[in-house]
């Protein structure tokens, strides 16, 4: 089943009220992006969450709009920050974002890379030790790994995390 027919079976059963829908980047885990719906039985107070994959590098599903008017919005939304095509939807963008889907594991944001971070590792460090690789804010690769040509999406993705990625020479 698709899930327009997922979400048309949800409501004939009684979950009438579209509480949201949104996506998440599988980057690392795989290479899709993952849509989830969440609806409500207004009436026993059951809610269902309905979940659908796409291909990362072309994501399209089909537009629920015909069924809960109000997915619209939660579309386009889900199109400016993931890249997410609703097919017959509005696909039209809500805010302008430069390009790209920001929400994506792997796009890189200009200004957290060029804003100097001030974190450290130990409360009153005032600075790395040498040995140490640099701090880089949250969300930001780590640029040993941008250079790197080899890197995947995924390794990208996972440097952004802070956590080491280990390549195999």
């Amino acid at each position: 089943m698709s899930l327009h027919d997922d979400v048309a079976s949800a409501k004939g059963a009684g979950h009438t009220f579209l509480l949201g829908l949104t996506a998440v980047d599988e980057v690392g885990h795989s290479d899709e992006i993952r849509v989830i719906v969440r609806l409500l039985n207004p009436d026993t107070g059951e809610e269902r969450r309905i979940e659908a994959s796409t291909d990362r590098s072309d994501p399209r599903l089909p537009d629920l709009t015909d069924l809960f008017r109000g997915a619209a919005f939660l579309q386009r939304q889900a199109h400016d920050f993931f890249g997410v095509e609703f097919e017959g939807g509005d696909n039209r963008p809500l805010i302008h974002h430069g390009g790209g889907a920001p929400m994506r594991k792997d796009v890189l944001l200009t200004q957290r890379q060029t804003t100097p971070w001030p974190g450290a590792l130990e409360p009153g460090e005032s600075g790395a030790s040498p040995s140490r690789r640099k701090l880089v804010p949250p969300g930001v690769p780590d640029p040993a790994v941008l250079a790197d040509p080899d890197a995947t999406a995924a390794d990208v993705a996972l440097s952004a995390t802070g956590a080491r990625v280990r390549r195999i020479r």
